[in-house]
């Protein structure tokens, strides 16, 4: 006789909504229905928590899946992706809506799958979501990140060393480990002091060596043709790299916003306040703006930005203030008109760009 009570997996139909709040030996999920009432937060390890999904996606007609954007990358949304579910990669924010100042992983993934349904329902503004790359672009981008994590750690051994010899009454500027400034201190300071200094030499040589390496492959592989006067071919590639795809924007709204360009406002009523830049956007490619634009402003004399902002940063009776508001604008300038230019909407000599081929 054949058992009738054998447990069956029973498609429900329907939307599931979740969200993660993601940690390394912990998942804490939160999951909605629907649009019923969201279910209490529920603790997963890793591996079980993909088995649950599993059944989930057998069981749902689509689930929708969000975490925040973080340590682990992008590779468990490709893996849930792969399992057959939908997934967005959010920014991360401050989920404390109220400013009760009780944050804990269980109000956070409530929060975050409240804003998800809401996101779904049409509300575009009740999550900020991060384009997933692919695996080869990530691959590609990947020098980037190596190149700012070794001059990250140069920078940081060397105020180590700086540090140290302000203690002995000796204040140096730039690379003390090389050249003169080196043989000055091997000279003035005792012996004790030389031989502490000499063990973060020896490991900021190698790192300076190692990130030299990473920016000639750089180098080399950026396009010989198509710079302008003042674009070198690291800032070029660094760039192209970081962004990824600029034809993702629809409009220089969303580049500014992007790079983090756009000033901060407090206005209401009849006033308007705008204050300083956001900096809500990718820190990379605002440095690399910010030192391509000075160079800009050097070289490209007939360019748009130039003749509205140079001005400005010529005049060194005006005060830092001033100049550094100048220099932002003009980077902001620079990164709308280079999507411009990627996008096809406009020409570098229509922007006044001089060309190095020219």
């Amino acid at each position: 006789m054949k058992n009738n009570n054998r447990e069956m997996v029973r498609p429900v139909g329907g939307v599931l909504k979740g969200s993660i709040d993601m940690h390394l030996r912990s998942y804490r999920v939160v999951t909605q229905q629907g649009h019923l009432e969201p279910r209490p937060a529920h603790k997963f390890e890793p591996a079980a928590f993909y088995k649950w999904l599993k059944k989930q996606i057998q069981q749902y007609e689509q689930v929708v899946i969000c975490y925040e954007a973080g340590c682990f990358g992008f590779e468990p949304a490709r893996r849930m992706e792969k399992m057959g579910a939908r997934v967005l990669v959010i920014a991360p924010q401050n989920w404390d809506e109220k400013g009760k100042k009780q944050v804990n992983d269980k109000l956070d993934a409530k929060v975050m799958c409240r804003r998800l349904s809401e996101y779904l329902d049409g509300h575009r503004d009740a999550l900020t979501v991060v384009r997933i790359p692919t695996p080869e672009e990530e691959i590609r981008r990947r020098p980037v990140r190596v190149r700012e994590q070794l001059r990250k750690q140069i920078r940081r051994m060397g105020a180590m060393g700086r540090s140290l010899l302000l203690q002995r009454e000796m204040a140096v500027t730039g690379r003390w480990w090389a050249g003169r400034l080196w043989d000055r201190i091997q000279v003035q300071m005792p012996g004790w002091v030389v031989e502490e200094l000499k063990v973060w030499r020896e490991l900021l040589i190698q790192t300076e060596r190692k990130a030299r390496e990473v920016e000639s492959k750089l180098e080399r592989e950026a396009p010989k043709e198509g710079l302008f006067v003042g674009e070198g071919r690291l800032s070029h590639e660094l760039i192209e790299r970081e962004l990824v795809d600029p034809k993702r924007f629809q409009n220089s709204r969303q580049v500014g916003n992007y790079y983090g360009l756009c000033p901060s406002e407090s206005s209401s009523g009849d006033l308007r306040h705008l204050g300083s830049i956001t900096k809500r956007g990718n820190p990379r490619l605002r440095r690399l703006l910010i030192e391509l634009a000075w160079r800009v402003a050097r070289f490209q004399p007939d360019y748009e930005g130039t003749r509205m902002w140079g001005p400005v940063l010529g005049d060194h009776k005006l005060g830092s203030g001033r100049r550094k508001k100048a220099i932002v604008a003009l980077a902001r300038k620079l990164a709308v008109d280079l999507w411009r230019i990627a996008t096809g909407r406009k020409t570098a000599k229509e922007l006044g760009l001089v060309l190095k081929s020219a």
